[in-house]
């Protein structure tokens, strides 16, 4: 019992000289009781802090990618948690694979280096600490995630990576988070790197002076903990052939707004590519349908329509939803067969979707087809050719224009970013494949008989079969013609 009691005693007494000063050498100067609790704040480089310690109750955090800012909701979120007996704090990303990601790991970094104490439940993604306080882990891709924030009172809420959000997040932080934070007169938090949209929420808020957002902006160059950011800023400009006006380099590690369509996967543009209705009383249509399947991304539904007689593709409907067992993803497809009659159901069969498109095929009995994915950069590019030339149609306010509007190609424009999503955008890409529309014929409709149009027509056939009688005459040898 002795021995087990000393290392007991012994395992106490590193804790707490591990909660008080860290990593730091018995040869710091003594601090108080507060400031040694709070080490893990200490160690922040000077933008950190400035932005933890500022008073506003609306902040917004403009930063380049590898500038920490990750690390600084981190802290931010612990440090308030620490500081205030059952505190509420909520870490909120495009998805919650994302926060997870993201977040997760660096909370359980701060707990065991700064011994901070925290219980992680990893199947809630809620972290607790002995005074009652809680950090809560949310996505806010659809409605069922945004719903689930509407609840809790939120003394800090943190919404990360805001420029991979679609048109949604001012509903996000307007009509949710915002009213979360009014019974404990809460903080708001928004953080990002620049893309190329240029748009929403985040965008004003880090641009416009008269903005209701106190703005904080550094880079990785203000970075302490990566001393060496310069020179391998410098050879990966060269290895990529940038200059200092490179879009990418300023907007990814300058962390400055600039917008780039070339830097966008897909060329969408309100002028040529919108439609109100489809002209089914003019055309026969034919239906497809793509699918993207996910669980903790979302599942994707694209309803195609084309017609023989016109070089045009509708988008018809589209449908997306995280959380979707197999099951209830063939009840959908099969809700939209129903409707549709699809002339072809095609899906995404990699990684696990093989096995479950068989189970649509054996146990469903849907007619679904592996989705063809080879060679997606030469596609994408066919299909903003068909965008430009306005063969692509969409209705207004689809939610597949967010993606769009946002998905961006990686620094090498061969990848798309995996910080924006594409769940709409693969599933459209997928029906889009199989559609015939571009070997369309024009519809020639005659017109009725015994009217001045059939008339005209009726003199201009007569007068095409004689010259053509005439071209063949003509043409012929005499020993032809005796024959």
């Amino acid at each position: 019992m002795g021995k087990i009691k000393n290392h007991i005693e012994s395992r106490n007494i590193l804790r707490e000289y591990v909660k008080r000063f860290g990593k730091l050498p018995k040869s710091k100067v003594r601090q108080t009781a507060q400031e040694r609790s709070m080490q893990f704040y200490n160690d922040c480089f000077p933008q950190q802090k400035a932005l933890i310690d500022d008073e506003s109750k609306l902040k917004a955090a403009l930063c380049s990618r590898r500038a920490g800012k990750s690390h600084t909701a981190a802290v931010y979120l612990c440090k308030l948690a620490l500081e205030m007996d059952r505190a509420e704090c909520a870490y909120v990303s495009l998805t919650r694979k994302n926060a997870k990601q993201v977040l997760w790991p660096k909370l359980k970094y701060l707990n065991a280096d700064y011994d901070l104490n925290m219980h992680f439940n990893n199947t809630e993604l809620i972290a607790t600490f002995q005074n009652g306080s809680m950090i809560s882990l949310f996505g806010a891709n659809d409605a069922a995630d945004v719903d689930k924030l509407r609840g809790p009172a939120f003394h800090l809420a943190i919404l990360d990576e805001c420029a991979s959000f679609g048109s949604h997040i001012d509903e996000l932080v307007e009509e949710v988070l915002e009213p979360t934070l009014i019974d404990h007169n809460g903080t708001l938090l928004m953080m990002g790197t620049p893309s190329a949209a240029c748009t929403g929420i985040f965008f004003r808020a880090t641009t416009e002076e008269d903005s209701d957002y106190s703005s904080h902006k550094w880079t990785i160059r203000d970075n302490p903990y990566i001393p060496h950011a310069e020179e391998w800023l410098s050879q990966r400009m060269q290895r990529r052939g940038w200059d200092e006006f490179h879009p990418v380099y300023l907007r990814e590690w300058c962390g400055r707004w600039v917008r780039s369509a070339d830097s966008l996967v897909y060329r969408f543009d309100e002028s040529k590519n919108l439609y109100t209705t489809l002209p089914t009383d003019e055309y026969d249509f034919e239906y497809l349908l793509g699918v993207d399947l996910g669980f903790d991304d979302a599942t994707a539904f694209v309803v195609g329509a084309f017609s023989r007689n016109l070089p045009v593709f509708y988008l018809v409907e589209e449908i997306k939803r995280a959380g979707m067992i197999p099951a209830e993803i063939a009840k959908q497809i099969q809700q939209l067969f129903d409707r549709y009659e699809f002339t072809k159901i095609v899906v995404d069969t990699g990684g696990l979707g093989k096995s479950i498109a068989e189970e649509f095929r054996v146990r469903y009995r849907l007619p679904v087809h592996p989705a063809t994915k080879q060679d997606k950069f030469s596609y994408v590019s066919l299909l903003n050719s068909d965008m430009a030339s306005g063969f692509i149609k969409v209705l207004p306010n689809s939610a597949i224009i967010d993606e769009w509007r946002l998905l961006q190609w990686d620094e090498r424009n061969k990848r798309e970013d995996d910080r924006f999503e594409n769940h709409l955008s693969d599933a459209f890409l997928y029906a889009w494949r199989e559609s015939k529309h571009y070997c369309s014929e024009e519809l020639v409709i005659p017109p009725v008989y015994g009217t001045t149009a059939w008339f005209d027509a009726e003199a201009q056939r007569m007068e095409d079969a004689d010259v053509e009688a005439l071209r063949i005459a003509e043409s012929q040898d005499w020993w032809e013609e005796l024959n």
